[in-house]
């Protein structure tokens, strides 16, 4: 390596080949080996502070606007072509091998976004962490970096360009990055502990990591090469990788990014400053290890590498899982040679066409905005269109699906001066919305009006436990609208999840002690349940209306959606089966139904339906239909679209007895 060359410094693909391949080691999480491998992002930080830096100083000459342009043209090159591959491969997989559930809305938001270097803000504002299980199944989540990445582009060329013309002469302007940079940490300690998905998504608290990269080179700048003392370059340079290999070792999530993002930026820098700064003659043994073709080569590899790593990921921990050990053996494999088609047939093809050297920044802008739109609207398509995609048992909607769908059989429909102008007003979390077809069916048959509240996560009346307080708030909101809007004699009925969650639970210990420290834990939540409960009733009684509860449902420990199809049925996921012992599920349904009992007792008026005995007519509940073998569930705990057809008679005779009406057999 040339003493001043500036082009290629392959001690820093080096040092980026370390960061991405321990990012890869975290998310495979085999043995827990690199438990704060996730730092290796904030290494690449670092990195790209440097190197963006360093390419805007080689092309300073020009005005502004000339300045901008260019540097956004290459960008465009750079980022572009890989990263839209990659989100349309993961738009189609996911259309194919995962259904649309829960957190489908979600993750295609976060796609969508990442076209547009925002998803870090679609992320920030859901409820679940980077670390969250759900966040998993998610194949756009590390695209969050990407959007902190490319906001800070926006920022940050101008700025350095206000330093290039005016450092000599500004106080400010020599100033104005670390001044930034400052606030930008303050933001980060901050919003640690007061807004953590703020801290760790979003550009406020992470413009300082970047900005350290570009505040190394604003301090070497041309000195380069120049230092020719070999200990105070080992010594820099052994200190930088203790520093990231505490980081690798001891970084935690609920402390991230601050104080733990400040050892591995600190550990970075030195690192950087040892490969930058010593002559080529002082070269320690570490050093010539970064330089070495097999970590030059995976630097270079490295964004194709952070691209296609969480993706496959996601797929295989759908399907087969992660855990089967020809799986982890072809993951690595998979993902380099992915990465390695990416490289040299997408990212060096396109950053090296002279064609596009030589066309205008306005022009090659204008073609990466069409390209983008182009994959945008190519991947609403997709989500649209997943039915006609999909290879899963869950394309038929109709049968698994608690959507509004229409019925498809002659529905008998009842005519009845009693049910004029009634309405059903429906309370409840998700476990309400998965009643949707039910709903559909009701509102059909017996001509009442149908008011839903359906807000995830916030059950109501649940028997388990307090009613989450966070709820609160809409929960009130909910409250006065039916206060507005009831009349005497309309029902409000009240469904949620009323049973502890089976799935996930380390069953490997033995049925009997976890069905034992289930119900330890609804005994000692079970004052609170009740407490939360009693004031629930309280206020909707005083609105007149009648109150319907739902009696606890079956669950599973698996969901049958991720488990009934060829790609999927091997996963260890789905090995606890898809089927519970009744007695099993009777036992850990007792003291919610001995409080239904006593909130009876207190008011004599509450009528409680239950589908259980509907859903589990034999000594061995089923999340299948033993009648025709269509599921009753969607998941582990939500009905299906089948299901809730199942529940249609039953639920219209509850609600039918309530009006007074004696149902026909």
């Amino acid at each position: 390596m040339s003493r001043h060359s500036r082009s290629y410094i392959p001690g820093i693909d080096g040092l980026r080949a370390i960061a991405v391949l321990s990012v890869i080691i975290f998310h495979t999480d085999y043995l827990n080996i690199l438990p704060g491998g996730f730092v290796g992002v904030d290494m690449f930080f670092v990195i790209s502070g440097y190197v963006i830096s360093q390419s805007l100083s080689e092309r300073s000459s020009g005005g502004l606007i000339g300045y901008l342009g260019d540097f956004y043209r290459r960008r465009c090159a750079r980022i572009l072509p890989a990263l839209l591959c990659v989100l349309l491969v993961s738009f189609v997989l996911s259309a194919m091998f995962m259904p649309q559930f829960w957190l489908s809305d979600h993750i295609n938001r976060t796609g969508l976004a990442a076209f547009l270097g925002l998803s870090n803000g679609v992320l920030a504002l859901h409820t679940d962490t980077y670390f969250s299980p759900g966040s998993d199944l998610n194949p756009f989540l590390h695209t969050w970096s990407l959007g902190v990445e490319e906001q800070f582009y926006v920022l940050f060329p101008a700025l350095f360009w206000v330093w290039l013309r005016y450092r000599e002469r500004s106080f400010v302007a020599r100033m104005l990055l670390p001044m930034l940079a400052f606030v930008s940490l303050v933001t980060c300690a901050l919003q640690t502990t007061t807004a953590p998905l703020s801290a760790f998504y979003l550009l406020p608290g992470r413009f300082w990591e970047l900005a350290a990269g570009a505040m190394l080179f604003q301090v070497i700048g041309a000195r380069r090469g120049s230092l020719a003392s070999a200990p105070l370059a080992n010594a820099a340079l052994v200190s930088g990788a203790a520093f990231l290999i505490v980081s690798f070792w001891f970084a935690r999530p609920e402390q991230f990014p601050f104080p733990w993002a400040l050892v591995t930026v600190l550990g970075t820098l030195l690192m950087l400053s040892a490969i930058l700064l010593p002559a080529p003659h002082v070269a320690s043994p570490l050093l010539r290890v970064l330089q070495c073709r097999t970590l030059t080569y995976i630097g270079l590899l490295s964004y194709s590498l952070y691209l296609w790593h969480w993706p496959v990921r996601v797929f295989f921990k759908w399907t087969t899982g992660l855990e089967l050990v020809w799986v982890q053996w072809v993951y690595p494999v998979l993902v380099f040679s992915l990465a390695a088609m990416s490289y040299h047939w997408i990212e060096r093809p396109v950053r090296s066409s002279i064609s596009l050297r030589q066309r205008s920044p306005v022009l090659t802008l204008a073609m990466s905005g069409a390209a983008v739109v182009f994959f945008v609207l190519t991947s609403v398509a997709i989500t649209r269109n997943t039915e006609q995609l999909s290879l899963s048992q869950t394309r038929d909607t109709y049968t698994w699906y608690a959507y509004r769908h229409w019925p498809r059989d002659p529905l008998a429909t009842v005519d009845d001066p009693r049910l004029q102008g009634r309405q059903l007003f429906v309370m409840g979390d998700s476990h309400a919305a998965a009643y949707r077809t039910l709903f559909t069916l009701i509102s059909q048959q017996l001509g009442v009006k149908v008011i839903e509240y359906e807000r995830g996560g916030c059950g109501v009346l649940t028997l388990l436990a307090s009613d989450s307080a966070k709820c609160a708030p809409p929960r009130e909101a909910d409250f006065k609208d039916i206060e507005a809007r009831a009349r005497p004699g309309d029902i409000v009925f009240l469904p949620s999840l009323r049973m502890p969650e089976l799935q996930g639970i380390g069953w490997a210990r033995g049925q009997e002690a976890v069905v034992s420290e289930l119900l330890a834990r609804i005994e000692r939540d079970q004052p609170a349940a009740e407490a939360s409960a009693l004031a629930t009733l309280s206020r909707l009684y005083a609105l007149d209306v009648q109150v319907l509860v739902e009696a606890p449902k079956p669950l599973f420990k698996a969901a049958p959606s991720r488990c009934s199809d060829w790609f999927n049925q091997m996963n260890p996921v789905c090995a606890p089966g898809l089927t519970m012992v009744r007695s099993t599920l009777q036992k850990l349904s007792a003291p919610q139904r001995a409080l239904l009992v006593r909130l009876q007792q207190r008011y004599p008026a509450l009528a409680v339906w239950d589908p259980f005995p509907v859903l589990c007519p034999t000594a061995m509940c089923s999340a299948y239909d033993p009648k025709n073998g269509k599921p009753l569930f969607f998941d582990s705990n939500h009905l299906s679209g089948h299901g809730n057809r199942v529940l249609a008679p039953s639920f219209s005779a509850a609600l039918q007895a309530l009006w007074g009406i004696t149902p026909l057999e």
